[in-house]
């Protein structure tokens, strides 16, 4: 029988009267997040929600794999990462994401246990994080949208 868990985060965005975007995330973890869009070029904007996903995919990936290198007791000397999102588009011509690369480089001493316990916590993150998992199987969105007058 299958556990039921069931979670959930609210993100809030708002409008604000310059037109730039500001994301609260009611988490202490994370400050509110302003998208600027006034005073840059047009042709400066586009590609943000691309890059907030990037974001979330990163943090969800890194954060599992610094949890698991904690695990397996290996303190990385250095830790930084990136994401790439690759866009195209879909069979009805719209763009859509195709897929995001993410490139991880950690720096640890090289003695043969440590880079044991390394592959170790690289073996344990394939089964990915919660943003990972999700991207590949899916993600069903529903939306609502109400008027105030």
């Amino acid at each position: 029988m299958a556990l039921s868990f069931k979670s959930e985060v609210k993100v809030e965005l708002e409008l604000l009267e310059n037109g730039d975007l500001k994301i609260r995330f009611n988490n202490a973890a994370m400050e509110d997040l302003i998208v600027r869009r006034s005073g840059v070029q047009r042709e400066e904007l586009g590609g943000e929600a691309r890059q907030l996903l990037a974001a979330s995919l990163l943090e969800c990936l890194c954060s599992t794999f610094i949890h698991l290198l904690d695990w397996v007791r290996v303190n990385p000397k250095m830790f930084r990462a990136e994401a790439e999102v690759i866009s195209g588009k879909d069979e009805s011509g719209r763009v859509c994401i195709d897929s995001i690369n993410v490139k991880i480089n950690v720096a640890v001493p090289e003695d043969e246990e440590t880079l044991r316990r390394l592959k170790r916590a690289e073996i344990l993150l394939e089964r990915g994080c919660l943003i990972s998992r999700s991207l590949i199987r899916g993600i069903k969105v529903n939306y609502s949208i109400s008027t105030e007058i």
